[in-house]
């Protein structure tokens, strides 16, 4: 009696990278040394490699880069899982084609050249190791363990998604949500974005941030409170000032603490939030 065929099983994109998450045994949050965003050169702030990614419109460089520091959390900080299986996390067509494989080995290429990793050959796989987030081509090391500054990133990114859709966040934000969301994360509760800021504090222009906070406000992410100041020599006689809050799943992210460990994963406190509740309460009732 023939044996009927087994079916081959089918494994998405979000399969890929709920594998890759539950590997990295991380609980909520991966970490970013703010040296990411923007660093101290010679006393003069100047960007980090995150703005060059973000003008260069490299998204799946910068969602390849990110999930990579997700499922890289302890020593020796690298990684040799085959191409196929970045590719598949990432939604390239085809990932098991000759195609999708070079093109993650591209990717790869161009975060070396921004100094974020670097690549070896370990049989016939690429072992990719992170390299300190600065660019400065500076061996990697547990940014918590180092006392250093940076900003946590939540896995919701990877692991949910808007209710109306079936995709995750990481599919569904645009490279300027994405990148806002980056810069808010590193930012206390009801923090100023001036859109004509961006080139000055973060290296990237106005259009990005300004398509990057309307995006979010529009996936309901983001609070907005708007308060009206008076300028005398305005035409108006006024000016409007608006401040932010990311919202669940990925804020709010309560005060600025100083460095502590990156395996502490607590979130924001309770007092914080009450905080931030109490005011978009207050915004809500205001527009009604």
């Amino acid at each position: 009696m023939a044996v009927p065929a087994q079916a081959i099983p089918t494994v998405t994109a979000a399969d890929t990278v709920d594998a890759i998450v539950s590997a990295s045994k991380r609980q909520r949050f991966f970490p970013l040394r703010l040296e990411f965003l923007r660093k101290t050169v010679e006393g003069e702030i100047v960007p980090g490699p995150f703005p060059r990614l973000v003008n260069a419109g490299d998204r799946r460089a910068l969602l390849l880069y990110l999930l990579l520091v997700t499922k890289v959390s302890a020593e020796p900080w690298d990684s040799t899982l085959p191409a196929t299986v970045w590719a598949r996390a990432l939604g390239l067509p085809l990932p098991e084609s000759k195609t999708a494989r070079s093109t993650i080995s591209k990717i790869w290429l161009r975060l070396e050249r921004h100094g974020l990793v670097i690549r070896r050959r370990q049989r016939r796989l690429a072992n990719v190791s992170l390299l300190r987030e600065d660019g400065s081509g500076k061996e990697y090391t547990n940014p918590g363990d180092a006392r250093d500054r940076y900003l946590r990133v939540p896995l919701a990114l990877w692991q949910e998604g808007p209710q109306s859709s079936t995709e995750r966040w990481y599919q569904v934000f645009t490279l300027p949500e994405l990148a806002v969301l980056i810069i808010a994360r590193s930012l206390s509760d009801d923090f100023p974005l001036p859109q004509e800021k961006g080139p000055e504090w973060y290296g990237i222009s106005a259009d990005t941030i300004s398509r990057g906070l309307t995006g979010l406000k529009n996936h309901d992410l983001l609070f907005v409170n708007k308060t009206l100041k008076q300028a005398p020599l305005s035409p108006v006689g006024y000016t409007e000032e608006k401040r932010y809050t990311l919202l669940q799943p990925f804020g709010p992210v309560g005060p600025k603490r100083a460095p502590r460990s990156s395996t502490s994963e607590t979130g924001t406190t309770s007092g914080s939030r009450q905080k931030v509740l109490r005011r978009m309460k207050r915004q809500k009732s205001r527009e009604t």
